[in-house]
């Protein structure tokens, strides 16, 4: 409810709306006691009659006019409207009008005595007196109102001038919002959308931006593999087919380097597909544990070629997670792979599975070597690549982005720690109520 100075706004309509109630008793008096005495021409006498029972009747009035408006049913509704206001500048500039008729023919009757002689005998001069009463009651009424409205249509011009500089010079500004009723509504409104209009603009630069990074990141990694790989093919032309050692050496060269330029169209085709708007996961209900052990099991061969020994940790109990299978089996598999690219030969890597209060946290971790607190920070972040991986030249960046953007697409969280030589990423997923 609205508050002014700590009163709250029934108690100010009642007050007014009592005071107007009284003043019009008070004036009913005046004019039946003037009624009284017109006859004996003691007109001019009415302001020291004794009118106690019009007093009683008017406090009595505005004490039940402010009960009322007190009460619970009115309490119920809501005051916080413009129109409101209006009422209360209308009630109060009548109140004020009132008020002036009152007291000014309340002066003429105690200072003109005569004046009732004057009035009876002529009656244009009369009829005058009534136009200029009834005006200046007209002119005291227009300017006390206008001074109430006054407020609310300076607000008005300076929202306007506001909207005026947020359109044309800065989204993102705010208005400042006085009062509760619908002109601070509107400017909450306006607020609210300068904000998301500015943050509409800033996500289409930053769009904007990223798409120019990825296509300066991907014309780079395209460039390298399909350089190597015109190169080999134009020695290949002039003299690999002579010599077989050589031409075995460049086709094993061009193969791998198909294979990465390969690796790199499909892992960038997968990347852009799960940024589109129009992505849907499937998901199904799916005991992870037996999902974690299944692919340990099929990596475990794949590492110890690669002098890695594959350990997994899995829970005896069922935890069972609501997925989309196929993403996470790719975001485990891409872990999986940066785990071997980069693990320290003849060392382990520990694939672990465990349930934290209504969560589940799937962490592969391993001995790593040349990867520092700021490589750590930037590891999810698109064609990042560590120098070990710019040196062998098999890794194309987008492996971590598309695991974030997997355990994002699941509402999880995924991130990476740094202990003592050894790094952990953790996939954070909410297990099944």
């Amino acid at each position: 409810m609205i508050k002014f100075k700590g009163i709250g706004i029934n108690l100010i309509l009642g007050v007014l709306m009592g005071i107007l109630f009284a003043t019009m008793i008070m004036v009913e008096g005046y004019v039946i006691l003037a009624s009284r005495e017109m006859a004996n021409g003691l007109v001019y006498e009415i302001a020291a009659k004794d009118l106690s029972i019009f007093k009683i009747i008017a406090v009595l009035v505005f004490m039940v006019t402010i009960i009322l408006f007190n009460t619970r049913k009115i309490k119920s509704m809501n005051l916080n409207k413009i129109g409101i206001y209006l009422i209360l500048s209308v009630i109060g500039a009548l109140i004020a009008a009132i008020e002036f008729i009152a007291l000014g023919m309340t002066c003429v009757v105690k200072f003109m005595p005569d004046v009732t002689s004057y009035v009876t005998e002529n009656y244009l001069l009369a009829m005058n007196m009534i136009y200029i009463v009834v005006l200046l009651g007209i002119a005291v009424f227009l300017l006390v109102f206008t001074l109430f409205v006054n407020k609310k249509v300076k607000y008005i011009k300076f929202l306007s001038s506001e909207v005026k500089v947020i359109k044309d010079e800065d989204f993102g500004k705010t208005i400042e919002v006085r009062g509760q009723d619908e002109l601070a509504e509107l400017c909450s409104s306006i607020n609210n959308m300068s904000l998301e209009l500015r943050e509409k603009i800033d996500n289409e630069k930053k769009i904007e931006q990223n798409k120019n990074e990825l296509i300066t990141n991907v014309s780079h990694d395209l460039r390298t593999p399909l350089t190597s790989i015109l190169g080999y093919v134009d020695l290949l032309k002039q003299n690999g087919f002579e010599d077989k050692e050589k031409f075995v050496e460049y086709i094993s060269i061009i193969d791998e380097r198909s294979k990465s330029l390969n690796t790199l169209i499909n892992e960038l085709f997968e990347y852009t597909k799960l940024n589109s708007h129009d992505i849907k996961l499937n998901y199904s209900t799916v005991e992870i544990g037996s999902l974690v052990e299944q692919l340990s099991g099929e990596y475990s061969l794949i590492f110890k070629k690669e002098g890695l020994e594959l350990i997994s940790e899995i829970p005896e109990e069922d935890i069972f997670v609501d997925i989309d299978i196929q993403m996470i089996v790719r975001a485990l598999e891409n872990l999986l792979i940066n785990a071997k690219k980069y693990s320290v030969r003849n060392s382990q890597v520990l694939v672990k599975l465990l349930q934290e209060s209504n969560d589940i946290v799937i962490s592969v971790e391993n001995k790593v070597e040349n990867i520092s607190q700021d490589d750590l920070d930037n590891l999810f972040e698109r064609f990042y690549k560590v120098d070990k991986a710019r040196k062998t030249g098999d890794s194309t960046g987008l492996g971590l982005s598309i695991v974030k953007r997997v355990v994002e697409l699941h509402k999880g969280l995924v991130k990476a720690e740094l202990i003592n030589g050894v790094i952990k990423f953790k996939i954070i997923l909410l297990v099944q109520n």
